[in-house]
C-alpha cells in the first residue's frame, strides 16, 4: 500500500466531503441561525431528519451495492449496463414511493414531526433524496475509477450552489425554512445531472433478474443498516420532538450538525481506502487493514481535536447565544462520531468477506439500545439525556463490530482502540480546562493555537514512526 497515495487520495476525498458538509451544514450555520427563529430552525432540524429517512429509502443500499460490486462488473465489461439497470430499479422504486406518500403520507409526516407543516415539506424531502440517489451513484462511479479530480469538482460545486441559492433565499427572498431546502435541492442537481451525461449512450432500459438479484442480496442488508444507523444517530431527535419544545430541539440539532464534521470526515477518508481493501488479494487484506486503520484514526484524532479545542469558539461564530447550552452537547457528539473510526474499519472487513448479515446485525442492536436509552433518558435529562445515549450506543456499536471482525481475522484494534479515546477524552479535558479559564480573548486563543500546534507536531511524529515501520 502506497501510503502516500492513499493519504493525498484521502485528503482530496476528504476535501470534496468537507466542502458539503461546510458549506450545507456548517459555513451556512451563521445565516440560517440567524435569518430564522430558534424555532423554525428547530423545525429544519426535524425536517432533515425526515429527509435522511426519505433518502435511505429512496437509494435502498444500492449506491454502497455499486460500490461493492463495480469491480466485479468492470472485469467483465458490463459496468455501464450494469449502472443503466440501477437507475431503472429507481425509477420503479420512485414511482411506488410516490404512490404510497400519496396515499399515507400525510399520517407518516404527522407522527415524525407533528410540529412542523406536510406542505411544502414532504414534497420538497422527496425531492431531495431523489436527487440524492443520482448524486451519490455518479459520485461512487467516479471514485471506483480513481477519478479523483472530477469527485472534487462535482463536490465542491455542488456545495457552492447550495451556498449561492441559500444565500439568495435567505437574504433577498426571505424565504425561510423553505428557501434552504430549495437550495439543498439545488445542490444536488450537478452531481445527479452528471450520470446521464456518464453514461450517454450506453444506457439501456432493461433490468435483469440476475442482476437484480445479485444487487438485492448486497443492497438489502445495506438498507436495513442504514436504517438501523438512521435510528442510531436520529433516535434521539425522533423522541426528542415528543418531550421538548421546537428551540431546544435546535439546540441539540446545531450540536448534532456540528458534531457531523467529525462523521463526514471519517467516511470520506475511509471510503479513499476501502477501494484498496476490496481490491485485494486475501492474503494482503489483514495488513492492509490493520495499516489503514492507524491511518484513519490518526486523520480522525486530529479532526475531532480541532473541534474540540475550538468548540466554544465555533458555537460563538455560528449561531446567537440562545444555543450556547450546546456546548457540552458537542464534546459528546465528537466523541461518539470518533468511534466510527474504528467501526468503519471493521465493517470493510466484514464487507469483505462477504458478511454483510453480521455488520447489519451489529447496528440493529446498537439502534434498538441508542431508543431504549433514548425513551429512558431523554424524558428527564433532555437533550444531554439524547447526547449520552447517542455516545452510549455508538461506543457498543464499535466494540461489537471490532469484536465481530476479530472473529473472522484474529486480528483487533483494542488497543489503539483504547489509546485514541484516552487521548481524546484527555484532549477534551484540556479544552475545557483552557476555555473555563476567563483569560483574555486574545490569550485564550494564542493558548489554543499552542495546544493545536504541538498536538499536529505529535500526530505527525507518530504517523512518521508508523510508516518507517511499515517500510
Amino acid at each position: 500500500m502506497d501510503t502516500r497515495r492513499l493519504l493525498s487520495s484521502a485528503a482530496l476525498y476528504g476535501f470534496a466531503d468537507m466542502a458539503v458538509i461546510a458549506v450545507g451544514g456548517f459555513l451556512l450555520l451563521p445565516m440560517y441561525t440567524r435569518s430564522l427563529t430558534q424555532a423554525e430552525f428547530g423545525h429544519f432540524v426535524a425536517v432533515r431528519a425526515n429527509i435522511d429517512i426519505f433518502t435511505y429509502l429512496l437509494q435502498f443500499g444500492i449506491p454502497s451495492a455499486l460500490g461493492r460490486l463495480y469491480f466485479d462488473h468492470r472485469k467483465v465489461g458490463t459496468e455501464r449496463e450494469f449502472i443503466s439497470a440501477l437507475v431503472c430499479f429507481f425509477g420503479l422504486l420512485l414511482l411506488g414511493t410516490c404512490g404510497a406518500l400519496a396515499l399515507a403520507g400525510r399520517a407518516l409526516w404527522s407522527g415524525l414531526s407533528p410540529a412542523v407543516p406536510i406542505t411544502p415539506y414532504l414534497p420538497l424531502s422527496v425531492a431531495i433524496a431523489a436527487l440524492g440517489f443520482l448524486s451519490a451513484l455518479s459520485v461512487i462511479w467516479l471514485r471506483m475509477q480513481g477519478r479523483v479530480v472530477a469527485v472534487v469538482s462535482l463536490q465542491v460545486g455542488g456545495a457552492a450552489l447550495i451556498a449561492i441559492v441559500a444565500t439568495l433565499m435567505l437574504r433577498f427572498f426571505h424565504w425561510g425554512l423553505t428557501g434552504i431546502l430549495l437550495a439543498l435541492l439545488a445542490g444536488s442537481m450537478l452531481s445527479a445531472g452528471a450520470l446521464p451525461v456518464m453514461l450517454g449512450k450506453s444506457f439501456r432500459l432493461a433490468l435483469p433478474r440476475a442482476w437484480l438479484a445479485e444487487t438485492l442480496r448486497y443492497a438489502v442488508p445495506i438498507l436495513v443498516g442504514y436504517v438501523a444507523y438512521f435510528l442510531l444517530n436520529r433516535a434521539s431527535t425522533l423522541i426528542l420532538q415528543h418531550h421538548v419544545p421546537a428551540e431546544e430541539l435546535a439546540v441539540f440539532g446545531l450540536a448534532q450538525q456540528l458534531s457531523m464534521v467529525a462523521g463526514i470526515a471519517c467516511s470520506s477518508f475511509g471510503m479513499a481506502l476501502q477501494p484498496a481493501v476490496y481490491g485485494a488479494e486475501a492474503d494482503q487484506v489483514p495488513s492492509m487493514i490493520h495499516r489503514a486503520t492507524r491511518i484513519l484514526a490518526l486523520l480522525m484524532l486530529a479532526v475531532c481535536a480541532a473541534l474540540m479545542i475550538f468548540a466554544q469558539e465555533i458555537f460563538a461564530l455560528v449561531a446567537p447565544r440562545g444555543y450556547a447550552g450546546g456546548l457540552t452537547l458537542l464534546l459528546i457528539l465528537v466523541v461518539a462520531n470518533f468511534s466510527n473510526t474504528f467501526t468503519l474499519m471493521s465493517d470493510t472487513v466484514l464487507l469483505y468477506h462477504r458478511r454483510p448479515k453480521t455488520s447489519v446485525a451489529v447496528s440493529i442492536l446498537s439502534a434498538i439500545l441508542a431508543m431504549l436509552l433514548g425513551l429512558v433518558l431523554i424524558p428527564e435529562h433532555h437533550i444531554l439525556g439524547a447526547a449520552v445515549a447517542t455516545c452510549a450506543a455508538f461506543g457498543s456499536r464499535m466494540l461489537v463490530s471490532q469484536w465481530m471482525a476479530r472473529r473472522l481475522t484474529g486480528q483487533s484494534d483494542f488497543a489503539l482502540m483504547a489509546t485514541s479515546l484516552t487521548a481524546l477524552g484527555a484532549i477534551g479535558g484540556g479544552a475545557h480546562w483552557l476555555s473555563a479559564q476567563g483569560w483574555p480573548l486574545a490569550m485564550l486563543l494564542a493558548a489554543k493555537f499552542a495546544f493545536s500546534a504541538a498536538l499536529a507536531g505529535t500526530l505527525f511524529v507518530i504517523h512518521r514512526r508508523l510508516s518507517a515501520s511499515h517500510a
